[in-house]
């Protein structure tokens, strides 16, 4: 029995390839689909198979059918993906230095408590 995709439907995906840009997935009942490496997550990604590899299933929105029936996915909207974006906004405390601040060894002991007290609020 062939399953009737539509539109912003939640679907479970299995993972069959990756390359570059993007991952090739099949649902349960064989409709292939794409999800372009940006439609994983709103940060940059280098590498895709830092997220997915396969033979792995996730949880993907359609956010197309293909008049032949291919779906156009995202994992924008999954919980999992969105959780390591929330991870990489927290940034290290060296982030804050300007380039133009001087940076020895004396200027990294009088920044370290306060750093220090940063780091414990996070």
């Amino acid at each position: 029995m062939m399953v009737k995709y539509r539109k912003g439907q939640f679907v479970k995906v299995k993972v069959t390839g990756i390359q570059p840009y993007g991952a090739f997935v099949e649902t349960p009942d064989h409709v292939e689909g794409l999800i372009h490496i940006s439609e994983v997550m709103n940060d940059y990604i280098h590498n895709l198979n830092v997220f997915l590899s396969v033979g792995q299933t996730v949880k993907a929105k359609i956010l197309d059918v293909a008049a032949d029936g291919k779906l156009n996915l995202t994992l924008k909207e999954n919980d999992y993906f969105r959780r390591q974006e929330r991870k990489k906004e927290k940034k290290s405390v060296l982030d804050e230095i300007s380039q133009d601040q001087s940076i020895g060894f004396e200027s990294l002991r009088q920044k370290l408590p306060e750093w220090l007290a940063k780091a414990e609020q996070l």
